[in-house]
């Protein structure tokens, strides 16, 4: 009987994991989901693609205004048409690269990666600090949007997390990932990366399991704090098979990150505690003046005769 009531209790402290992961990722811990692969440039793009149509970080707080569920289609886009394109926005959200021109002139420019239809399933690489947090705060306001649309009823948006962030990964989560799913790793670097170094990054290939990847010889990532995973990555500058970590100074072609969901607080999926009702205040007892009782005895008329 005790050890049934210590097993209800434990189960109380912990935080009641969700019914579907959070859209790309695997479960790392009871409040956090971590990406299954890096932030191919397909999503990168599709990003972009969505600040040319008028998202900015002027519509975060709109969108957290907006219903949870049962949302209709045509109030999203009237969002967005409520906002001029941010051109200035956008350029500042293009990854860069130093490019060779004609007469062997460089110049920093557009990241050839983000033009060549070749690199879509590749990792992002060369992005800088602030385009990575502008990515995360984007994915998080889109995929709110498809919950709210997806969800016609209460029950069904309580499915699916209610208050959540993508952020970038830190680095107590990745070494977690690593220790949880290193035999996945294993596998992919033995059956993929079985040549020698590429000195290039890599597309992603994966056999459609929904777990967590990551290849030898390929990029490194970004974590949070501007901390870098390297040492797995084809530079071999760092060496190969161990995993060290470094500051991130500036963007480079052999750098990428994925993100984590981190689940937050909400009162929607928590039971409704009911408050006491106030309770009425005694009503107060209205005192008689009690009236004179008569004295007995003789009274002043009778003497008076």
């Amino acid at each position: 009987m005790i050890i049934i009531w210590l097993s209800l209790f434990a189960g109380l402290s912990k935080k009641k994991r969700l019914r579907i992961n959070p859209l790309g990722t695997v479960v790392l811990t009871d409040s956090v989901y971590i990406d299954m692969q890096p932030i191919k440039t397909s999503d990168y793009l599709e990003f972009l693609s969505d600040i040319r149509r008028s998202y900015t970080p002027a519509l975060h707080d709109s969108i957290a205004k907006l219903p949870i569920y049962n949302l209709s289609p045509s109030i999203a886009h009237h969002l967005y048409d409520s906002l001029p394109m941010d051109s200035v926005f956008y350029k500042r959200m293009l990854t860069r690269t130093w490019v060779v021109r004609a007469n062997d002139v460089r110049v920093y420019d557009i990241d050839y990666h983000l033009i060549n239809s070749k690199f879509y399933n590749y990792p992002v690489v060369n992005v800088n600090y602030y385009q990575i947090f502008e990515y995360c705060r984007w994915r998080t306001d889109k995929v709110k949007l498809y919950y709210a649309v997806k969800c016609k009823t209460l029950r069904q948006r309580k499915k699916y997390p209610i208050n959540f962030k993508y952020r970038p990964v830190k680095r107590l989560e990745w070494e977690k990932a690593i220790t949880l799913f290193f035999e996945d790793i294993g596998k992919t670097s033995k059956d993929i990366n079985n040549t020698e170094v590429n000195n290039n990054v890599s597309a992603y290939i994966t056999d459609g399991k929904k777990q967590f990847y990551y290849q030898s010889d390929n990029v490194a990532e970004y974590l949070e704090d501007d901390f870098l995973a390297i040492g797995f990555n084809w530079n071999a500058k760092y060496g190969i098979g161990d995993i060290n970590y470094a500051y991130y100074s500036k963007p480079t072609d052999w750098i990428s990150f994925r993100c984590a969901c981190e689940i937050l607080s909400d009162t929607i999926n928590k039971p409704i505690v009911e408050t006491e009702k106030p309770k009425k205040a005694p009503k107060e007892k209205k005192i008689k003046n009690a009236k004179p009782k008569k004295k007995k005895g003789i009274k002043l008329e009778n003497l008076k005769r």
